[in-house]
């Protein structure tokens, strides 16, 4: 399951990922986040990236060719878990993509870091 959170408004986006992740899911997200990005100049985006995997390959490919393609539009990017290798992973990936990880238990100061507090 992919969703928009509620919380989400303007140019601040979070999202909540939870079990298998459709390709069609991924799509519908995508145009969403492309309706917001005809918007602005950059977007401030959350995960919440919880006990997850991709439906198949497939899906995996779609989710990641659409990222590289629009990273210029991101801004500030957070991931938000429950799991030591995710924090690992993230503080990697963050020194190319500039993304943060947050533990679950601070989802609040995740949003705040989007919203440039």
């Amino acid at each position: 399951m992919l969703k928009v959170i509620e919380k989400s408004h303007h140019n601040i986006i979070g999202l909540e990922a939870e079990g298998v992740i459709t390709k069609e899911e991924i799509i519908e997200v995508e145009k969403y986040l492309e309706k917001i990005m005809s918007e602005y100049d950059k977007i401030n985006w959350l995960c919440v990236w919880e006990n997850v995997k991709y439906e198949n390959l497939s899906a995996f490919y779609e989710d990641m060719k659409w990222l590289f393609k629009h990273l210029k539009k991101f801004d500030r990017m957070a991931i938000v878990g429950d799991k030591w290798w995710k924090m690992l992973l993230v503080k990697a990936d963050g020194l190319i993509f500039g993304e943060r990880y947050f533990d679950i238990s601070h989802l609040d100061k995740a949003w705040d870091y989007i919203e440039g507090k």
